[in-house]
Order: C-alpha cells, then structure tokens, then sequence
C-alpha cells in the first residue's frame, strides 16, 4: 500500500526521477538467435531499460553469439572486443553457441562480465537479479545442454526491431550427429515449444502488424517428435495458418526428407504458406552425404522436391551446400552442381568446409581432406551454378504478378521480396508501404542485382 500511495503523490515529493536504463543486444547467425535476442530485449523493456540502436550510450550490452563455423568464432571474439571499447561503462553479457562452447576462453576477454550458455539465455534478467541480491562474483553460468528436455519461456515479443517480417521460434536442438556439425553440443536435443505457445507468440506479432512470420528453429522439421502425443510440422503449419489477420507464412531452412504427405498437401491447398522452401542439402553426392551422416541420398532428394514442385509448379527452391568436405572428389562435387540443375535450386548458400574440433569430420584422414585452394574454387562454382539457376527463374516470373513484402523505401524506390523469396524493386513506392504486402506486376528483371523490376498493381487483403 506504502509504495502505491507515494507512485500517486507530487513527483517533486518523491524526488527527480531516475533516468532510464539503457540497453542493446548484438545478436550473431541464426534465426533462432534473432529471436531469443528480441526476447531478452523485450524482457529488459518490461524491467525498466530503455533499447538503443547499436553504436548508441547503453548501460548493458548482450552479445549473443553463433559457433556453426571457425570464422563464426573469430568474429565473436572480434565482436565482444569492439563492444568492450565502445561501450567502456557498460555492463557485458555474452551468451548464445559460441559462448556454450568457449567459456572461460569468454570470461578471459578483458571487460566480459558475464557468461550465458545456451540453457541459461531464457533466465538472463534472474540471474542478473540473483547476483545481485548475493553479490556474486560468478561470472560463467552454463549448463550441459544435453541435460535440456524443454525450451525455456521467455517474454512474448511484440517489436523485432527494424525488421519487415517476425521469426517465430517453435524449436530447438537436433538430434542428428552430422559429421561437421556442432550445433547439438551446444543446443542440446531437440526440443519443440509447445503449439499454443507458438500460437500465442504468432498472435503477438499479429497485433502489432507484422505481415509476414517466418517458422524458426534449429530444426523445425522435426517438431513435435519429443511430446509425449506425437505431433507435426505440418500440424503446427496448418494451425498457425488458420490465424485470422495473418498475411503469410514462411518456413525457414527444412531438410528435404522431412518433407511429408501432409505438408504437400498444405503447399497445394493454402495460398498463405509461402512458395519458397530453403532446403538443408549439403551434398549431391551419396558418398558423401552418407559420409557426412545426411542420411538418404539424392534419389531421396529430388524425390521430396518433386513431390512439393507438383503440389505447386511455381514453388522456388534454395538449398544449403558445403564445398571441399573430406573425400568429396572432384566426380563427387560434379554431382552436387548437377543436383542445382536437375532440381532447379536457385538461392543458394555455399559454406567453404572448414574443420571444427570434437566432429567427426575433423578425426577423418589427412588423406581425404580437400586443398584450402579447391575448397575455394569449388564454392566459387557453386555460387555461380545458383546464379545460372536464379537467372533462369527471375525470366520465368516476367509477366506475373507477386505479392511482395516491402522491406526498404528509398529515394522513391520499394524493394522486397516475393512470395518465392525473390528479390523485387519497384519505383513510386510510398514510405507508408513499408512491412506491408502488395500486388507487383513483374515488368522487367535487373541484371545487375539479379532482381526482378515491377509496378505496383494494389495492396493485398488478408482473405484467403
């Protein structure tokens, strides 16, 4: 009663107010990582702090890292250095994979005064709380993330940052053991949030006007497996689909053979999942697939994509390649670019194989390993093969119309992307037009960014 009554009285009886408390989150690699930042920064809003934009005065700066590659390490470390110069009287919070994995090679770090792992990211403001009720000097909190058997509840978010599209998390962790991956030794088994939670969250974002949801996770396609009642991703598809206000929905990076019946069915029969799907390939060739512990093979593979492609021609595809992995012999990566063909996948990322310590990649064989030189060579080809592919599909949409998410107006110039994810730019865009959708005829293509060139036909309602 003590404390409502003096919220109520004269501010000059209670003193100056204090200032606010001002806080940023630099955030590194994954979608899942984009979200669980937007989290601990709505969860610093709700306890008082006010967010900045990087570059800006703050009093708390968190850091939240990614590990899935050797440079991704390097440009941690590089990121925690430039945030301790620019931030000389803040306070430094570093989590996310890379600080799971490198602790105390964190905490060594001049000016670091906290380490989260991965488990411990969701209770961040109660571990900040608990150090300082105690006085704690315990500077690293991480946990055995093969212990995890839930994602942890965080803050719902309803502002992710400048961004024209919302992710939402729905999973976590992996299950598999690919032969150059880290990531479940430092995301732990995989775990699914729960569908009403899911919901809730996506609702969220509906409120405050978001357009577009992108379904995250380190590996969505294996939601629903973990609850005790079995479930699917396409079950949580379709009932985020059923959504009302909802303008679109977008699935992150899929392995191909976690593609169903049931799934295929939602592409064939549900305007608002969008025609795009970022497949997890890695390799065209069954050697080194079943090397890298992918699984089936790419008889497998076209099969899923044909089976999507006919549900929905106009689906575009994009995938994940590594180039130079152990034993992949120059026939073998002649597989991989013929497989860019032959499925037509046109929106690629090609990652130049690099060894990471404690995976089974890096205990195979000095022998087997692919030349820093033709590593290099090699992505180069991939990159190019995808560019041959995305030239074919951009001259494939001249004449229709897409619905496209704006993302940027500038200088009287809109540009965002189409339901297939490619890239458009249209001139007379209005800066009101910005993170909603439109009908663009598709009028030319732009050669010099691959892009397409269009013209504004109307704003799209969100009947389906």
């Amino acid at each position: 009663m003590l404390e409502n009554t003096l919220n109520r009285l004269d501010p000059d009886v209670n003193g100056p107010e204090e200032p606010p408390r001002l806080m940023t989150v630099l955030t590194m690699g994954c979608r899942v990582n984009q979200f669980e930042s937007a989290a601990m920064g709505q969860g610093g809003v709700g306890r008082g702090y006010r967010l900045v934009e990087a570059g800006e005065v703050a009093d708390l700066v968190v850091i939240n890292t990614c590990s899935v590659t050797g440079e991704s390490d390097r440009q941690a470390r590089q990121l925690i250095r430039r945030a301790v110069r620019e931030y000389p009287d803040a306070r430094i919070v570093v989590t996310g994979c890379y600080a799971q994995r490198a602790p105390e090679n964190v905490a060594a770090l001049p000016g670091v005064d906290l380490v989260l792992g991965n488990g411990e990211k969701g209770r961040l403001w109660e571990v900040m709380e608990e150090m300082a009720l105690q006085d704690s000097h315990e500077r690293i909190r991480v946990g055995d993330v093969s212990r995890l058997t839930e994602v942890p509840l965080s803050d719902p978010v309803d502002h992710f940052g400048d961004r024209s599209r919302a992710f939402l998390h729905a999973q976590d962790g992996c299950d598999r053991a690919c032969a150059y991956c880290l990531i479940p030794s430092v995301r732990g088994p995989s775990r699914s949030v729960p569908l009403q939670r899911v919901v809730e969250q996506a609702q969220h974002f509906l409120e405050a006007g978001y357009e577009e949801l992108v379904l995250t996770g380190v590996n969505i396609g294996a939601y629903g497996r973990d609850f005790q009642v079995p479930s699917s991703l396409a079950g949580l598809v379709q009932a985020l689909l059923d959504l009302p206000g909802l303008g679109r929905l977008r699935l992150s990076s899929l392995d191909p053979l976690d593609i169903d019946q049931e799934l295929v069915t939602l592409f064939a029969t549900r305007e608002r999942l969008c025609g795009y799907l970022h497949l997890s390939i890695q390799s065209g060739d069954d050697g080194v697939r079943k090397r890298m512990g992918r699984g089936r093979g790419r008889r497998e593979v076209l099969e899923r994509i044909a089976w999507v492609r006919k549900a929905r021609p106009e689906v575009v595809f994009g995938a994940d390649f590594i180039a130079g992995f152990p034993s992949e012999t120059e026939e073998a990566f002649a597989q991989t670019v013929a497989l860019t063909s032959e499925a037509e996948l046109s929106l690629l990322h090609v990652f130049p194989y690099s060894v990471r310590p404690d995976t089974l990649a890096a205990a195979m064989p000095s022998s087997l390993w692919v030349s820093g030189e033709q590593i290099r060579e090699r992505a180069l080809r991939l990159r190019q093969a995808g560019e041959a592919q995305l030239a074919r599909v951009l001259v494939k949409r001249l004449g229709c119309t897409e619905t496209v998410l704006v993302e940027t107006v500038e200088e009287g110039w809109g540009s965002g992307k189409t339901d297939g994810f490619l890239p458009m730019r249209f001139p007379e865009a209005r800066a009101e037009w910005r993170g909603g959708l439109l009908s663009v005829r598709v009028v030319g293509i732009d050669e010099k960014s691959n892009s397409l060139l269009g013209r504004v036909v109307e704003a799209v309602s969100h009947e389906e």
